[in-house]
């Protein structure tokens, strides 16, 4: 066993960080101790597929393979490959470790993936969330996630306070629940990042169809509205964060298009009345202001008066 600054000084004996693909390798054993418990690790259920994305000097890898599980390392530089191929001939060897040389955002996962655990380089996180989101949209992909963000990041997938709120939360929100976990600080790093890091964990949910929503629309006689009009019209709306949604909404955003629904010769005046049944103070609030459940019940108005019209 190693400890994690003992790897990354053998992979850095060897070969230099790269900046561009935002290689910081975690030297606190402690943080990986951590990581490990909010994956559940120690969760004895069988069958569980662990993905590691950007494996670095092997630490968390290294963590995974104490437990029964399979993993499945992604790496795209290929002196990492060749580093964990060395430090981890015998798992590999014994297929309890599948190691892949690739871009993560470009290569075809492996099937029945469970779980992703990764400290990812900061610069394809969004990237990232949005292709694990399609490929559980198809019926597959992981449960639960543990991720290292860039501070800032965590902050708005999570957002906690409604400054940090966006159109990546509400995206998000539809298909996991966030959980923020520990701040680390660069310290924790070789070589150190200029910002603060956090492990945020990811649960899979289908906001949509929850309980919580399904009382919501049928109190108010609604059906469920597409997630495509959500995404669209928050994301609109938060492009011009400063003004009133009203004024935001006027015109039809951009991404709706004839050929999913959406008629920009009637727009204004299915907005309009949907407006109309959300309050009279609705259409004044700019998009911080608005909760999941607000953008959820504003779609389903859109919705009821696009088949209506």
């Amino acid at each position: 066993m190693y400890t994690s600054r003992q790897l990354a000084d053998l992979l850095l004996s060897t070969s230099f960080s790269n900046k561009e693909l935002g290689q910081n390798f975690i030297i606190d054993d402690s943080i990986i101790d951590y990581i490990g418990d909010l994956a559940q690790l120690n969760n004895p259920e069988k069958g569980r597929k662990i993905l590691e994305i950007g494996l670095g000097p092997g630490a968390l890898t290294q963590k995974l393979l104490e437990y029964e599980h399979q993993v499945v390392g992604i790496e795209i530089d290929p002196s990492i490959c060749e580093h964990i191929t060395h430090v981890f001939e015998k798992e590999i060897k014994s297929k309890k470790l599948e190691l892949i040389e690739g871009d993560v955002l470009n290569i075809n996962w492996p099937t029945e993936i469970t779980d992703v655990v990764a400290n990812i380089p900061y610069q394809i996180s969004s990237p990232l969330l949005e292709k694990i989101t399609q490929i559980c949209k198809l019926g597959e992909g992981p449960n639960k996630c543990v991720f290292m963000f860039q501070e800032e990041f965590a902050k708005r997938v999570c957002a906690d306070n409604s400054s940090d709120r966006g159109p990546l939360w509400v995206t998000i929100s539809l298909d996991w629940e966030v959980t923020l976990g520990k701040k680390i600080s660069p310290s924790s790093f070789k070589p150190q990042p200029k910002i603060d890091s956090r492990i945020a964990s990811f649960s899979r949910r289908d906001l949509l169809n929850s309980e919580q929503i399904t009382e919501l629309l049928n109190s108010k006689n609604l059906e469920k509205p597409n997630s495509r009009l959500i995404r669209a019209i928050s994301s609109a709306s938060f492009n011009q964060r400063r003004k009133k949604i009203r004024n935001t909404l006027k015109r039809q955003p951009s991404k709706l298009k004839i050929k999913h629904g959406y008629d920009p010769k009637i727009w204004e005046n299915i907005v309009n009345k949907a407006f109309l049944m959300m309050g009279d103070d609705f259409s004044n609030y700019r998009p911080e202001q608005l909760s999941l459940e607000n953008w959820i019940e504003f779609s389903a108005q859109i919705e009821h008066y696009r088949k209506e019209l």
